[in-house]
């Protein structure tokens, strides 16, 4: 999932695999594996939270 946060930064999220954070300094790739315990939760939590948001608001979208 790629969640665009505003016009200077962006964070990719591949569940169980990578997160990429992408910003006007160049972009920061963290491998799932060496994440801490609570940087997964933070991450899978950001993901879950945006997808919930999208999944109440696409029908709308497409009307």
């Amino acid at each position: 999932m790629m969640i665009k946060i505003n016009a200077k930064e962006s964070v990719e999220i591949v569940e169980s695999v990578f997160v990429s954070v992408i910003n006007e300094s160049g972009s920061k790739y963290h491998s799932w594996d060496e994440m801490t315990e609570a940087q997964q939760e933070c991450f899978s939590g950001m993901r879950n939270g945006f997808q919930a948001v999208y999944d109440k608001f696409k029908d709308g979208m497409t009307e």
